[in-house]
């Protein structure tokens, strides 16, 4: 039985090169891996994951790190949505963000009794959801707020 793989970071390797591109570093091929490891402090493999495979890092301080560093917003980097050039960009309480994701993923779970592959746009846009609720919140997780996102997610989905 195949399963269908989604890849919501699908592209995120070729903006990462361009962003590289319009900071100056090596080219392809003449040490640009070794610059972006050296420069960010990460390991080859993650390098060359996130260089060549599409991949961008799973910890989201790490992520927004870099991505501040080069005048990006992260989710641009991660999944090509929002703004290319962020010049300031804007406090992002990881932290909060990482509550909503989780209680997000709890209520889902609640909702269906068996495995979902819901695609990650749709995750990620729940997530921005229910982050900009909090933030305008006082960073309070309503979980009447959770529970209708969770619903909009799954109703989107089944639309597929």
């Amino acid at each position: 039985m195949e399963t269908k793989e989604t890849n919501s970071t699908a592209g995120s390797s070729a903006r990462l090169h361009r962003l590289l591109d319009a900071a100056g570093y090596p080219p392809e091929g003449q040490g640009r891996i070794a610059e972006f490891m050296r420069r960010f402090g990460v390991g080859k493999a993650n390098a060359l994951r996130w260089l060549n495979n599409d991949k961008v890092p799973r910890d989201m301080g790490e992520l927004l790190r870099i991505a501040t560093e080069l005048g990006v917003d992260p989710f641009w980097w991660a999944i090509g949505k929002g703004e290319e050039d962020t010049p300031e960009p804007e406090p992002f309480d990881i932290t909060l963000f990482g509550r909503c994701a989780n209680e997000l993923l709890k209520q889902l779970q609640k909702l269906v009794d068996r495995p979902l592959d819901i695609d990650g746009n749709l995750l990620s846009s729940g997530y921005r959801e229910l982050y900009e609720h909090a933030q305008n919140n006082g960073a309070i997780l309503d979980p009447d707020r959770v529970s209708l996102v969770a619903v909009k997610v799954l109703a989107e989905h089944r639309k597929k």
